[in-house]
């Protein structure tokens, strides 16, 4: 594929605010977008050149797509992999339908790296329930069970620790029992994530890697440089661009890691897309991760980015929305708010996200408690070494 230069088109599967961040940064640099997705509302649509409003099932919708596109790409990986084929066939896509496939099943994703040698929480596949006990007893309680597919922020999973949350999960799927995978339970000392970009030439750079807090499995808190040691450092950026460079990816590639109390690392998720762990990078990198994907889908070379400042990313869900004082938090020196504009708040819904540049990691920590009372979660308070849940980022 040629080079695309700036006024040429990126279409964009999905609207939400990982498009709308997409198309910002691609109308900054002289692109026009399109973008497909069934919410008339959705948060890119304000800023799209084109929206396509129809269900992602829809082949005419693809179709459209392909033909008002000279390249296409897509914000999340919840989507039909059939979809992104039909689009393929007409024009490039990437990344394309084949690491999609992979990451959006569970399943999937876990065998494909073990199999290629990467390291991966123990783990076991249950169809029903008499798969789901013996997993158990192969692996012991406590156990954390996910759905194969539709997984996100806490949805479809489940920590057992007891016969009885066996049959109260059980029981929750009124006879419809969905293909999960079992994993082992572990004591972890952090988890991370590492974004890495591979061009079409094959050229991998990364971001600074990220360490990651959760709230009721849900993202709360990214926190850049994370706290691991420089060998630690070394070995996780070296695993994510092994991983990107297997599959053979054109694009941006979120790998989610665990780290052991043995400091050793273990592969979570693969997020093929842009990732809410790196929104630090659109205020505190040289560049961010939505100009890296652009660059990456138009031919354009990638520069390695730079972390400016130390920094931190909190979220905002629809509950803290009901809490925060926006105006006061904007006043607060080193803080950017940002608020995605969607119509629709529910209380765990992501609504926005605050970015906080300080000098130091210790003056960032200071302001991230002050934004945690602000939005009512500073009594839930997690030391960033001593997470203790093997659950998913997002």
């Amino acid at each position: 594929m040629r080079t695309l230069l700036p006024s040429s088109t990126i279409g964009i599967i999905g609207g939400g605010q990982l498009g709308m961040m997409t198309v910002r940064e691609a109308h900054r640099m002289g692109y026009r977008t399109v973008i497909w997705d069934p919410d008339p509302d959705c948060p890119a649509a304000r800023l799209a050149d084109t929206v396509i409003t129809s269900s992602f099932a829809d082949p005419d919708a693809a179709k459209k797509l392909a033909d008002a596109s000279d390249v296409v790409t897509y914000e999340f990986e919840n989507i039909d992999p059939g979809t992104v084929e039909v689009v393929e066939k007409l024009k490039p896509v990437f990344p394309g339908s084949r690491i999609l496939r992979i990451a959006r099943h569970r399943k999937n994703e876990k065998e494909s790296l073990q199999r290629a040698g990467f390291p991966v929480v123990p783990h076991v596949s249950a169809r029903n329930e008499k798969e789901l006990d013996e997993s158990i007893k192969r692996l012991g309680f406590p156990v954390v069970v996910k759905t194969v597919t539709a997984g996100y922020d806490g949805k479809g999973q489940s920590v057992l620790r007891t016969q009885a949350d066996v049959t109260a999960l059980c029981r929750s799927y009124a006879g419809r029992f969905p293909e999960c995978v079992v994993e082992r339970f572990l004591n972890l000392d952090r988890e991370i994530s590492v974004i890495a970009v591979r061009s079409g030439d094959g050229n991998v750079t990364t971001f600074p890697v990220i360490e990651n807090e959760h709230r009721e499995n849900i993202l709360h808190v990214s926190r850049v440089p994370a706290g691991i040691s420089e060998d630690l450092r070394t070995e996780a950026v070296g695993l994510g661009t092994a991983i990107i460079d297997h599959f053979d990816m054109v694009g941006v590639l979120c790998v989610e890691m665990f780290v052991t109390r043995e400091r050793k690392l273990l592969v979570n998720e693969l997020a093929p897309r842009p990732h809410n762990s790196g929104h630090f990078s659109l205020d505190a990198c040289s560049l961010s991760q939505f100009e890296a994907l652009v660059r990456c889908v138009c031919r354009l070379a990638v520069p390695l980015p730079r972390l400016l400042t130390p920094c931190a990313m909190v979220n905002l869900l629809g509950k803290h929305l009901e809490r925060i004082d926006i105006e006061a938090a904007s006043r607060i020196p080193g803080v950017k708010v940002h608020l995605y504009g969607k119509k629709r708040s529910e209380p765990k819904r992501k609504m926005g996200h605050v970015t906080i540049l300080r000098p130091s990691a210790e003056e960032v920590e200071k302001i991230v408690r002050e934004i945690e009372a602000m939005i009512g979660e500073d009594g839930g308070r997690t030391q960033p070494q001593s997470i203790r849940q093997s659950m998913p980022a997002v």
